[in-house]
């Protein structure tokens, strides 16, 4: 399952993308002790926030070992999930005269 957020470092910063992945998710199973069943139900702006500090994590940016500390560090910064437009199936080939 991937998840696309949306990043601003500040309010007048450009926005920045990052993608999930298993990795990311399951460190978050680990760390908050919740599994990806709740997260349907019961979404929260902390679940985001432990996303994208492991994003930041594993991309080399010095983060610290915290997504809470990282967050206290930064107030301004905001993370949404968005809604991913991207074609799931992009070698679906589009229908021609012929069939």
């Amino acid at each position: 399952m991937k998840i696309k957020l949306q990043l601003k470092r500040t309010p007048d910063s450009a926005p920045e993308y990052y993608y999930t992945n298993l990795f990311v998710v399951t460190e978050w199973e680990r760390l908050e002790r919740r599994n990806i069943q709740q997260l349907s139900a019961n979404p929260l702006y902390s679940d985001y926030a432990c996303w994208m500090h492991t994003i930041l994590k594993i991309k080399g940016e010095q983060v610290g070992d915290n997504w809470r500390e990282w967050l206290s560090k930064n107030p301004d910064i905001d993370i949404l999930p968005v809604l991913d437009e991207t074609d799931p199936n992009p070698t679906d080939a589009a229908p021609t005269a012929a069939n």
